[in-house]
């Protein structure tokens, strides 16, 4: 059993990493615009012009409630309580969950390749920051903390 929470806790911190480097890149991809092909891995395929428009409705809600928990739960500077870090660190899990299944559901489609999944998930950040500033996330918080806790969590 311990095995399975080590890997829970390591997830996690690989959470904290990407969570915080996506709030980081947001800003900058307010556009959802893709990078020049120069500015993709090797072997990567070009990036669509529109990222928030492709695959599934359920693979683009999934990322849409990544981005959202994501920002709802951001990293703190100051110090938790240990409770309050472990609650925190749930919340992100969710996200990186959802983030995670929304991303293979692209690639599944292939409407994607996973090299293209920091760009799309930035994508996604941007907009769920822009309308959350507008004050009209196009989901429930509440709504894609159920859905993301629905899927089963990795092992």
């Amino acid at each position: 059993m311990w095995h399975r929470s080590g890997l829970v806790a390591a997830a996690a911190l690989a959470l904290v990493a990407c969570g915080s480097q996506q709030r980081e890149v947001a800003p900058a991809m307010a556009q959802a615009t893709p990078p020049a092909a120069s500015q993709l891995p090797a072997g990567a395929p070009p990036l669509p012009s529109d990222l928030l428009a492709i695959g599934s409705q359920d693979a683009r809600d999934a990322l849409y409630c990544s981005a959202l928990i994501y920002l709802e739960n951001p990293d703190l500077s100051d110090a938790l309580a240990p409770v309050d870090e472990a609650l925190l660190r749930k919340a992100q899990t969710l996200g990186f969950i959802i983030g995670e299944y929304g991303i293979n559901k692209l690639v599944e489609e292939k409407a994607a390749h996973a090299t293209n999944a920091r760009a799309i998930s930035d994508a996604y950040a941007a907009q769920v920051e822009k309308d959350s500033k507008a004050g009209k996330p196009r989901l429930a918080l509440d709504d894609c903390n159920k859905r993301a806790a629905a899927i089963p969590m990795p092992e």
